[in-house]
């Protein structure tokens, strides 16, 4: 078992050599941006109405083109290894992934159980965290991680009383849980991969393998790319823009900051903004769980940064890449 002293510090200091590491009051900003970015995603992507696997390889694929002049930027001073480059694939088909599952999810059960079992990554890195990077939760991690899956589970008993979604319900519910496992292994790749590579470069890469796989699923799937509606392309600007830009990729770039545990913590609260948000555009009104719930996962985020945020540093690993 690596100690303990492996771990780099919620706001503290990472490898001396990461890239694009944001630093000071544009880590609290970040985490502010990225959270209220990926909250708007359900909403946007239920008002797209368009196939989940189509929708999935649009953000992806506008996502690594928008990227792509930064990254060929960051280029020239950077270039991935061929170690880096399977990573890369890897973490790219692990988006994929999450993104097909958690998007097929919203069609079959609430935005409230598909946005809080997706979010239930950090029970993944938790686990995975310590053997592959070298840098386990704290027991306060640990306590804060316990709590966020407590909540989650008090706001999915209250689709057990929506009756009305039938048994699809539970099959949406298991793909959102899918979806969790996908993005707790992408966010284990990215903090190996952040510690070297500039965040332009890692989600460029990233998003344009994602775009890559979804594709083929795509059309095997008989999934639409076009045809829509100007709404329906309205909705994915937005996804691109929003949750794809200011979500996923500020998420991206503190990975070079803060360990995998504490981005996937941080990303727990999507279910409580999106489920109020939901209330607000579609009256899709909260169960009685969801408020206890709710409380539950803001105090285990809340519990989960703080465990982070005084672990020691001390020549941190490089992880995956070694292997």
């Amino acid at each position: 078992m690596r100690p303990r002293g492996h771990a780099v510090a919620a706001g503290g200091v990472a490898p001396s050599h990461a890239w694009g590491r944001p630093r000071g009051p544009l880590v609290p900003a970040g985490i502010a941006v990225g959270i209220l970015a990926i909250s708007t995603s359900p909403i946007l992507v239920r008002e797209a109405h368009v196939p989940a696997l189509a929708l999935a390889f649009w953000r992806c694929l506008a996502g690594a083109l928008l990227l792509a002049p930064f990254a060929l930027r960051r280029g020239t001073r950077v270039r991935p290894t061929a170690r880096d480059l399977g990573l890369l694939a890897l973490a790219g088909a692990c988006l994929a992934l999450h993104f097909s599952l958690w998007n097929a999810s919203l069609a079959r059960t609430t935005i409230a159980s598909s946005t809080v079992l997706v979010a239930c990554s950090p029970l993944f890195v938790g686990v995975l965290a310590g053997p592959l990077l070298g840098e386990p939760p704290s027991r306060l991690g640990w306590a804060g991680i316990g709590l966020t899956i407590s909540g989650a589970a008090l706001i999915a008993l209250g689709d057990a009383e929506a009756v009305d979604l039938g048994a699809g319900a539970l099959i949406g519910d298991a793909m959102a849980f899918g979806g969790a496992a996908a993005i707790g292994a992408y966010f284990l790749v990215g903090r190996s991969l952040r510690r070297r590579l500039p965040a332009s470069t890692y989600a460029a890469s990233v998003y344009g393998v994602a775009a890559a796989v979804l594709l083929p699923a795509s059309l095997l799937s008989g999934a639409s790319l076009a045809g829509y509606t100007g709404r329906s392309w309205l909705a994915i600007g937005g996804v691109v823009a929003g949750p794809q830009l200011l979500g996923h990729t500020v998420f991206n770039a503190l990975l070079a900051t803060l360990t995998a545990d504490a981005v996937a913590v941080i990303g727990l609260t999507e279910p409580v903004g999106a489920t109020l948000l939901a209330w607000l555009v579609f009256q899709e009104l909260p169960t009685r769980w969801f408020w206890p719930g709710a409380v539950l996962v803001l105090a285990g985020v809340w519990l989960g940064v703080r465990g982070t945020a005084n672990r020691p540093v001390d020549n941190p690993k490089e992880g995956l890449d070694e292997r």
